[in-house]
């Protein structure tokens, strides 16, 4: 029988078989070296992109911020405009008290009794002056008692001047000054 070395054949067979190995080995390490810079691409964009958002995040908040703070400054001028509206209006009502109120002094006031301060807060009115007499400043005490407008006086203090000037040497007034609070009553 004839003899057939088949050796060679196996041995070419072998080495085409690791070519091809070697071959499909490159190329799956050039394909996942590939997916890797792609990967790595993707996240860097995604990386770049967010970095932009967030920029463009802070950007906001801060112009946000902005906004607020001159929201809050121009809240406070509201605020101090409203309440000067208001303190005006409430002149405007008390007014005509005020008015009322010294067209209801001034016949009340004996000749012989003299304003010097007179002070309202509110419906608390403080008067300051001075009297020739205690008759005198007892009568205005009585004329503002009896009037509806007002409610009760109180003397906070009397005494008697120390004033020593040319005119009362030569009239020989003494006055006694005083201080005294009422209440102005509402018109309801």
């Amino acid at each position: 029988m004839v003899k057939i070395n088949l050796l060679p054949w196996r041995e070419i067979q072998r080495k085409e078989k690791q070519q091809r190995f070697l071959i499909l080995l490159t190329c799956s390490l050039i394909i996942v070296l590939f997916i890797f810079v792609m990967i790595h691409i993707y996240i860097a964009n995604q990386q770049s992109f967010q970095i932009q958002r967030n920029t463009m995040l802070q950007y906001e908040m801060t112009m946000q911020d902005k906004n607020i703070s001159a929201m809050n400054i121009l809240d406070a001028k509201t605020k101090q405009i409203i309440s000067k509206i208001n303190d005006i209006n409430m002149l405007q009502k008390t007014r005509l008290d005020t008015i009322g109120l010294l067209n209801k002094l001034a016949p009340a006031m004996p000749s012989t009794v003299f304003l010097t301060k007179l002070t309202r807060v509110d419906h608390e009115i403080t008067i300051e002056g001075k009297a020739q007499s205690s008759g005198a400043l007892s009568e205005f005490m009585q004329q503002i008692e009896n009037e509806a407008l007002f409610q009760v006086p109180i003397i906070e203090k009397m005494k008697t001047s120390d004033d020593a000037s040319i005119e009362n040497v030569k009239t020989n007034d003494n006055f006694q000054l005083f201080t005294l609070h009422f209440q102005q009553r509402n018109k309801n």
